[in-house]
């Protein structure tokens, strides 16, 4: 059967690693949500501004607008307040995450230049000089308008690493974050977690914003899936899906089964969700999907250390 081609009307972002992170973050810091997309009302907002647990917002009228990361900490404020958690912990968490400036001043040891040096040269594909470590040193200790506060830098790596993301809220009001992208290039440091703890996984968000209909307009300026991705989501709430097949890769010593979904007329709500999450989180090796109109997509999850 002859080979037909899917049409994807999703942007291509520049390959080069600066000008990815550039428009990663120019969509991700465009204020377009409400506080009804953000499923909270004035008066509880109005309560936590107060309080000092939300960021600015940018108004409109009688709108406020936020922008994505900022919508992000709404969804995690409203989790850890049905968890119970104080509002001066909560408010702890905000302070970590907003810090401004946070390497402003920042003096690194040699090993820190040796993993400065191994993450630049990752972002670079090639040897970086002396001049060039220098400078992107230098530039570290600066005020930064590209990423002005420390959860800003963390969204930016998970959504441009494809590396899954975590945050965690200890007993005594400490917080700390942690990626695969980390533990690749710095395990030591990976916070001690033998302390009582509350992990926040970052990628359950995105897979919540996927499976959330009501946020389909915002899709293509959120870079949260790859054109693939975007494709696979797209068909199935078209129901336009014949056969779906993901498959997973080995963990250790197990494997997932592959998912193998063959329609005759629609995906179940059930299992749409499912493969939201699994898109969201990027939990899968391949994805197959054939369409009704006998078109066929074939494509493996992007390298997690995309720089």
């Amino acid at each position: 059967m002859e080979e037909k081609h899917i049409a994807l009307g999703i942007p291509v972002y520049d390959d080069s690693p600066s000008n990815y992170a550039m428009e990663i973050l120019e969509n991700l810091r465009r204020r377009q949500f409400t506080l009804k997309d953000a499923g909270i009302s004035s008066r509880v907002h109005n309560n936590w501004r107060s309080l000092g647990i939300v960021p600015d917002s940018e108004e409109d009228g009688k709108k406020l607008y936020f922008d994505f990361i900022q919508y992000l900490w709404l969804q995690i404020v409203k989790d850890l307040r049905k968890f119970g958690l104080l509002l001066d912990t909560i408010a702890a968490v905000k302070d970590y995450l907003f810090e401004k400036d946070f390497m402003v001043g920042i003096e690194l040891s040699d090993g820190d230049r040796v993993k400065l040096r191994q993450t630049l040269e990752k972002a670079a594909q090639r040897p970086i000089t002396g001049e060039e470590l220098q400078q992107a040193e230098e530039n570290l200790k600066k005020p930064n308008t590209f990423y002005p506060y420390r959860f800003s830098l963390i969204v930016l790596a998970h959504l441009q690493y494809r590396s899954n993301t975590y945050i965690y809220v200890f007993a005594d009001g400490g917080v700390a974050d942690w990626s695969e992208v980390q533990q690749e290039l710095n395990p030591e440091s990976k916070p001690d977690l033998s302390e009582p703890h509350i992990n926040i996984p970052l990628g359950h968000y995105f897979a919540q914003f996927l499976n959330d209909e009501t946020k389909a307009e915002f899709l293509p300026k959120v870079p949260i899936l790859t054109r693939e991705e975007h494709e696979v989501l797209r068909t199935m709430r078209n129901n336009e899906v014949k056969e779906l097949t993901i498959k997973f890769s080995k963990q250790g010593s197990k494997r997932r089964a592959d998912l193998i979904t063959k329609v005759d007329r629609q995906l179940s709500e059930k299992q749409k969700k499912e493969i939201a999450q699994i898109l969201g989180t990027r939990d899968y090796s391949t994805i197959t999907m054939k369409t009704q109109n006998g078109t066929q997509l074939t494509f493996e999850e992007a390298q997690r250390t995309r720089l």
